[in-house]
């Protein structure tokens, strides 16, 4: 046994030298670089090598032999949807981007769900959740690459409820990997999101595009997002869509922000798309841009319609993720949610206004929901409350007002008489000397003829309020969609057979009328014509005015006359022109 095991192995010896000498080749040498090099020195996949480059010829031709990592992806474009109680969305699979986002409990002028994505006509890279880089030819190759999509539930966790998580990838098989994710849970307006672009095991920077502009058709008209704004350093910078694009006639060039940053996004009166990093800070970038309109069903398009310029925004995706707000400027919805979402809602621009407005807004909330269910009513009631806290300073500036005209006319025969005594003195020292007398007369009556003008201080003092009370009304999203009485079916609309406004504007001539006293002088005369004409001049713009606004002109135009009368009676002056006291 062992002399044939010693004989076996020694032949196989024999074949496997003659092997290697008639059939495995000499090795050839590789050009002139050193091997070591060519081993010990991958390329730096952020930097570019000149061509000739034994390196680059080296590295180049590596990576078309022998993939570093697997090609992922799919043949063929298609979409993918998702949908809960709030939502309705499509997803597309060429750079994971959003074809639709719709939001289900708000309705637009054709009755269907508001779209928060834009439809675009122009450019494909800006479509919202597109790759956007400081390299625009490698995100174009993202952003047109066709990942592969697969999708997975997600269960509850803690407070959150269970839904649903797509998984975009894409790889090139030279180093290049791309992974996004997008993390849905049922009932919840935000959404996790997750954006990695690897390239040879080094994650590159990436922002994350919502815009140009998004749809979000109100019940009265279009919309196209023309407002971009952020929370930098807990402030919120506002740039409404002309400041963005337009300057004196003229583009604004591409602007970029980084450092502590809260969100970042884009919005109109109602809705917003807004964009958090969850570190707490990134950067963003925003930059005007022209895409033809959408067009909005069952409304013709015009031929002429030329492209318009919309904001463009994204921003900065940490390694970590960030989260999507993708809906209604509802204030308590947002600030329950964090983030200081709830600063998206305009009260006002102005420091002063901005917590009187955000008060206001407050108190109509607590009434519709602890009172009235009704906003209408609503916005009666708070109203009054408003009139009744304001009750001391009107009563005041028009108790005052009113006296001093009282005492004017009192007096108007003895002025008339001192002007006729120096009507042909037309030099300066006549007019002194009459206005000398004038002041003589005004003391002895104990009358001050500037009274008129001291009243009016209080006024100016609630006007902030007054100011405040307008701009809550425009930006409350609880009145779009909210009915009133009869024909007004939509608070956030123009009364559509103008009974509203005609009624606020006889109201309000009403109140002028009471609010005047008669007068001889010609120039008092000449500047009640001219109060006189206010009421229709208001009218005609309470025309196109959200009903909801108007209905509180109306109210408070009511209540004022009530106060007038209390005025006029008080003071011992009629209230009809014309008759004694």
């Amino acid at each position: 046994m062992e002399k044939r095991a010693l004989i076996a192995i020694a032949l196989s010896f024999l074949i496997m030298l003659a092997w290697q000498a008639w059939f495995v080749p000499e090795p050839k040498p590789v050009g002139t670089a050193p091997v070591e090099m060519q081993e010990s020195a991958p390329a730096d996949p952020g930097r570019e090598l000149p061509p000739g480059d034994p390196l680059a010829d080296a590295t180049e031709e590596a990576a078309e032999t022998e993939p570093l990592t697997p090609p992922v992806g799919e043949t063929a474009e298609r979409q993918v949807s998702y949908e809960n109680d709030l939502l309705e969305i499509t997803l597309s699979n060429r750079g994971g981007q959003v074809l639709s986002w719709r939001l289900k409990d708000y309705l637009s002028a054709t009755g269907e769900p508001v779209e928060m994505a834009a439809c675009l006509l122009g450019d494909p890279e800006f479509f919202p959740l597109a790759a956007d880089m400081d390299d625009r030819a490698l995100a174009s190759q993202i952003n047109q690459a066709l990942f592969q999509v697969d999708e997975e539930p997600v269960p509850a966790q803690g407070d959150l409820a269970a839904g649903t998580r797509f998984r975009f990838t894409w790889s090139d098989g030279r180093g290049l990997e791309v992974e996004k994710t997008l993390t849905f849970r049922d009932g919840d307006y935000l959404v996790g999101h997750q954006f990695n672009v690897i390239d040879r095991g080094r994650r590159l920077p990436v922002r994350t595009v919502w815009g140009p502009g998004f749809a979000a058709h109100a019940p009265g008209g279009g919309g196209s997002g023309r407002m971009s704004y952020y929370n930098y350093n807990n402030k919120i910078l506002w740039n409404v869509g002309g400041e963005v694009t337009r300057e004196n006639g003229r583009k604004i060039d591409d602007r970029m922000e980084s450092g502590k940053l809260i969100w970042g996004g884009l919005g109109d009166q109602y809705f917003a798309a807004l964009m958090i990093p969850t570190t707490g800070k990134g950067s963003l970038r925003m930059w005007p841009q022209e895409v033809e309109a959408c067009p909005i069903k069952g409304q013709e398009e015009e031929d002429d319609d030329e492209p318009e310029v919309v904001p463009g925004l994204a921003v900065s995706t940490p390694e970590e993720g960030s989260l999507l707000f993708i809906g209604p400027k509802k204030y308590d919805l947002q600030k329950r949610l964090g983030f200081q979402l709830e600063k998206s809602v305009w009260f006002s621009s102005f420091k002063l206004l901005y917590p009187i407005s955000k008060f206001l807004f407050q108190g109509l909330l607590w009434i519709q929901k602890h009172t009235l269910p009704n906003y209408g009513l609503a916005i009666i009631l708070a109203t009054f409350c408003l009139r009744v806290v304001l009750f001391p300073l009107n009563q005041f500036s028009m108790v005052r007002m009113r006296k001093t005209q009282v005492d004017m006319q009192r007096l108007q025969p003895k002025i008339s008489a001192i002007k006729n005594r120096y009507k042909k003195q037309k030099d300066a020292e006549g007019r002194a000397k009459m206005n000398k007398e004038m002041m003589a007369l005004y003391q002895k009556e104990g009358i001050n003829p500037m009274g008129g003008m001291v009243g009016c201080l209080p006024m100016l003092i609630q006007f902030p309020i007054l100011i405040g009370f307008y701009n809550m009304l425009t930006v409350a999203i609880e009145l779009r969609g909210a009915p009133f009485i009869g024909w007004i079916n939509d608070l956030s609309l123009a009364d559509p057979f103008y009974i509203l406004p005609l009624a606020m504007g006889v109201t309000m001539f009403s109140q002028q009328k009471m609010s005047m006293g008669k007068t001889t002088d010609p120039t008092q005369k000449q500047q009640q014509k001219i109060m006189m004409f206010m009421p229709f001049f208001f009218t005609w713009i309470c025309i196109s005015m959200p009903s909801g606004l108007v209905l509180y002109w109306f109210v408070n135009n009511l209540l004022g006359i009530g106060q007038q009368w209390l005025v006029n009676h008080k003071t011992n002056q009629p209230a009809v022109a014309g008759k004694k006291a």
